[in-house]
C-alpha cells in the first residue's frame, strides 16, 4: 500500500486545489495522451470525477477488475476510490473534476441519489442515446458556467450537477427495471415448475419430463432455475423433497425408511445420505432436534 498513488490534485499533480469550490473540466484525451493512454491506478483524496466519453473505447481498472468502456458512456469516480484507465487513442470526451467540499453541497436531501453517486460506476448508453444527449447538454452547460462569470454561478453549477446525477440515477433505475422485466418470463416458468413439482409430489418426474411439460428444453429449465435461485432444476426438486421429508420427520411417527418410501425413494440408505448432504444432519438427528 506504500506504493499507492495518491493525488490531492488532478492526475500527476500533487498540489491541493486552491479554492474550496474547485471545479475543472478538460478533454480526457489531453491528459491521457501525455501518459500514452495509460492512467495508472490511483486515488484522489479530495476530488470527485465524472468521465463523459462520447467516442472511442477503453477499460476502467479498479482493484484487479477490468471493465470495458464503449462510447457513449459515463464513469463516476468518488474520492478515495482506486481507479485507472486504458484508453484507445481515438477516445473523445471530457473529465469533470470537483472538490469534495463542493460535491458535498449537492443532493443534500436526496439520500438515494447521493448513495449511488458515492460509488464507482460505469453507465453505458448504447441503448439510450437520448439520455446521453441530455447528459452531454448538461456537461456543456457546466463548461459554459465554469468559463463565464455570470451572477449566481455556483447556484447554476449545483443545479446542473444535480441534474447530471439525477439522469444517471434514472438510467440505473431504468436498467434495473429492464432486467426485472426480462426475468419475468423466467419467473413465470419457475413458478409453473414449482406447481408441477407439487402436483407430482408422490411420483416426481424426471427433469426432462418436467421440462417437456413446460414446453421447454431441459437446458432451458436449468437456466431458468439458475437465474431465479442460483440452483439447478434437480436441486430445486431435491429442496422440495427435503422440505417434505422434514414435515414427515417432525409431524409423524413414521420410520425413516417409511418416510423414504412415501417420498418415492426405493433405497432408504440413499435417502438418508441425500438428506444429510442437503440438510447437514442425518434424518434421525434432525427428528431429535
Amino acid at each position: 500500500m506504500n506504493d499507492l498513488l495518491r493525488y490531492k490534485g488532478l492526475y500527476g499533480e500533487h498540489q491541493q486545489p486552491l479554492v474550496t469550490d474547485f471545479i475543472h473540466i478538460e478533454p480526457l484525451e489531453d491528459r491521457s495522451k501525455i501518459y500514452e493512454w495509460e492512467i495508472a491506478e490511483h486515488i484522489h483524496t479530495d476530488l470527485v470525477q465524472l468521465f463523459v466519453i462520447e467516442v472511442g473505447s477503453g477499460f476502467l481498472l479498479s482493484e484487479g477488475n477490468r471493465i470495458e468502456l464503449a462510447a457513449p458512456c459515463v464513469v463516476t469516480v468518488p474520492a478515495n476510490v482506486l481507479h485507472g484507465f486504458h484508453f484507445e487513442p481515438s477516445i473523445i470526451g471530457e473529465v469533470i473534476t470537483l472538490s469534495v467540499s463542493f460535491y458535498d453541497t449537492l443532493l443534500q436531501d436526496k439520500a438515494s441519489i447521493k448513495k449511488q453517486s458515492n460509488q464507482l460506476n460505469c453507465f453505458s448508453f448504447l441503448g439510450n442515446t437520448t439520455t446521453f444527449s441530455d447528459v452531454r447538454y448538461l456537461k456543456d452547460k457546466i463548461q459554459n458556467e465554469i468559463f463565464e462569470d455570470a451572477p449566481e454561478k455556483l447556484l447554476a453549477l449545483r443545479r446542473y450537477f444535480e441534474l447530471v446525477y439525477l439522469a444517471l440515477f434514472r438510467e440505473k433505475f431504468r436498467n434495473t427495471a429492464d432486467a426485472l422485466l426480462s426475468n419475468n418470463k423466467n419467473l413465470a416458468y419457475y413458478q409453473q415448475f414449482q406447481e408441477l413439482i407439487r402436483l407430482h409430489a408422490q411420483n416426481l418426474l424426471s427433469i426432462k419430463k418436467f421440462a417437456d411439460a413446460l414446453g421447454i428444453t431441459q437446458t432451458h429449465l436449468n437456466r431458468v432455475c439458475h437465474t431465479v435461485t442460483g440452483k439447478s432444476a434437480l436441486k430445486v426438486v431435491q429442496d422440495f423433497t427435503m422440505n417434505e421429508a422434514k414435515k414427515y420427520l417432525l409431524n409423524t411417527s413414521y420410520s425413516i425408511a417409511e418416510v423414504a418410501y412415501f417420498l418415492n425413494f426405493n433405497d432408504p440408505a440413499y435417502f438418508s445420505r441425500l438428506f444429510k448432504k442437503r440438510v447437514g444432519v442425518a434424518p434421525g438427528e434432525f427428528r431429535k432436534g
